[in-house]
């Protein structure tokens, strides 16, 4: 007969760190940061629908001032780009003071769209774009073989 031994925590901890090293701990770090640092995972959150002829996005974007919002299209993608600093006021009373830096961007392609009449309108912390579809010109025609 044999006889079974529970692994204690630190023994499974241990038995990880033999297999795998640090590999585990530095994927901690990436989604659950700390001390103040981003993960590649900190970006606003967006929404894309097909609709009515139309792209209809909407992006996440609590806390971030219009003036700090960037949209341009280049070569078939909508590149949105946020670049957002806390000013820091010259009062000296403070004993700790931290502020916040923003800086994300996304890319997504829409090929075919009207560039000159997209629309943007940030209400209530939430960006809504509209992109008009361009009529991509192709029709269906017969050619005939000469003889």
């Amino acid at each position: 007969m044999f006889d079974l031994t529970p692994f204690r925590k630190n023994e499974l901890d241990r038995l990880r760190k033999d297999l795998f090293g640090d590999v585990f701990d530095r994927m901690n770090q990436l989604f659950d940061p700390k001390d103040g640092a981003t993960s590649f995972l900190d970006s606003f959150k967006l929404d894309v629908r097909d609709q009515d002829g139309q792209y209809v996005i909407e992006a996440e974007m609590p806390g971030i001032k219009k003036d700090n919002i960037h949209i341009r299209y280049d070569k078939d993608y909508l590149i949105l780009s946020v670049d957002q600093r806390e000013e820091k006021e010259e009062d000296k009373d403070y004993v700790y003071r931290e502020r916040r830096v923003t800086s994300m961007q996304r890319s997504l392609y829409l090929p075919n769209v009207k560039e000159d009449a997209i629309k943007a309108k940030l209400s209530d912390g939430v960006l809504h774009l509209t992109v008009p579809k361009a009529d991509d010109g192709s029709s269906t025609r017969t050619i005939e073989i000469e003889e």
